[in-house]
């Protein structure tokens, strides 16, 4: 009798040795963060412009955007003095337009132009920025320094 339960014992082991485990599963599992970004560039001539020759679409500078956002971003464009060259410590001011990429803008606000991207994934792209003006001979101008200072934001939509 001790030979049958130690037989019987011995299967009852070895049979729920070799039984099929239950599934299991592995969740495998990252994330990625939004990411906004530009990039400007300027160009020499953006600080030595010849204000008595005109010019039409004069390159002055490149913006690089970068995002990975599903909806998109915006770029915000705004001008210190709302797009105009003021001279240095003066009231006078000299007429410019700005495009950005081929998009003309109207800086004559505080609050500036939005330009939309409603593109969603990855991109990574790169606009020129622009100015066009009429020159003035100088003896039809105050001697002095005229500038402007245009700054770039970019967030996501």
């Amino acid at each position: 009798m001790t030979k049958l339960f130690l037989a019987v014992s011995l299967l009852t082991l070895a049979g729920s040795s070799f039984a099929a485990p239950s599934p299991t599963t592995l969740l495998l599992q990252g994330s990625v963060s939004p990411k906004v970004s530009l990039t400007v560039t300027s160009q020499p001539v953006a600080q030595t412009l010849d204000l008595a020759t005109t010019q039409t679409d004069l390159n002055v500078a490149s913006v690089n955007e970068q995002s990975n956002t599903k909806s998109g971003y915006k770029v915000t464009i705004t001008s210190a003095n709302l797009g105009k060259l003021t001279l240095a410590g003066g009231a006078e001011v000299f007429a410019y337009t700005l495009k950005y990429g081929n998009t003309a803008l109207n800086l004559s606000s505080a609050a500036g132009q939005v330009v939309t991207n409603s593109t969603s994934g990855v991109v990574n792209q790169s606009r020129s920025v622009t100015v066009s003006y009429t020159g003035k001979p100088a003896e039809s101008m105050v001697e002095g320094t005229y500038s402007d200072t245009i700054t770039f934001g970019i967030a996501a939509n």
